[in-house]
């Protein structure tokens, strides 16, 4: 009875130790397991790097340059592959970046030869498929060959005129003036105490005597006239 309960207990040790092995063979062996880009042109690396981290990830992955997501029209997408058709403007492609499942793809320009690179994916998964893309992005640098010349804004004055009469002009006429001597005209002052009214010249002489001897040898010649007997005694 109590070599059949040894042979139970050793039994059960031993099981016990087959099993703890087995786990920790299989444990020590999962993270070990080799990673697949499953393209000859990548190279897999474990883990994440994306834009954004701590660090540049360009300089993470061992890429020159700077990390930029790629501009609309450059490349397009289908289910799990990429392919990148064009530059950025200004730029030069030095790789490309692929992250899926618990690994991405690295991509060097060398590999890939000139555009298009097509079919860029994440790194192969347990079923031995590409994993899906969970972000990606390329890494590039300033093409030197490419001049960016930048013209200053120019402002076009236009000025419209309208003219609705005749220009102006002056003309100076020069004119020869003759001086003329003013000439005065004076009027004898009336003498203190005559009226000189009628415009009559005042000479100072004074013929109211004649006035009456005139009136007188009148009256005489018609008294002359109209008398016979004063005629009678005249011719005597």
């Amino acid at each position: 009875m109590r070599i059949t309960t040894r042979r139970l207990l050793g039994a059960a040790a031993l099981l016990a130790l087959c099993t703890t092995g087995l786990l920790g063979g299989t444990a020590s062996a999962s993270p070990g397991a080799p990673l697949d880009a499953g393209d000859d042109r990548a190279t897999a690396v474990g883990g994440n790097v994306d834009i954004g981290q701590p660090g540049d990830a360009c300089d993470v992955v061992g890429l020159p340059g700077d990390e930029l997501t790629m501009p609309a029209g450059t490349f397009t997408v289908e289910g799990v592959n990429i392919t990148v058709t064009a530059h950025p403007e200004g730029y030069v492609l030095t790789g490309v970046v692929v992250k899926g499942g618990n690994a991405y793809n690295v991509y060097d320009a060398a590999d890939l030869g000139d555009l298009a690179w097509e079919d860029l994916h994440a790194p192969l998964n347990a079923s031995g498929k590409p994993a899906g893309i969970s972000h990606w992005f390329v890494c590039a640098e300033q093409d030197d060959s490419v001049t960016t010349t930048t013209t200053a804004p120019t402002t076009t004055t236009t000025t419209v005129t309208t003219t609705t009469e005749a220009t102006p002009t002056t003309t100076t006429t020069t004119t020869d003036s003759v001086a003329v001597t003013p000439t005065s005209t004076s009027t004898p002052a009336a003498a203190p105490g005559t009226d000189n009214e009628g415009n009559l010249a005042n000479t100072g002489f004074d013929g109211g005597w004649l006035l009456i001897v005139g009136l007188a040898l009148v009256a005489a010649g018609a008294a002359f006239v109209a008398s016979p007997k004063l005629r009678s005694l005249l011719r005597r």
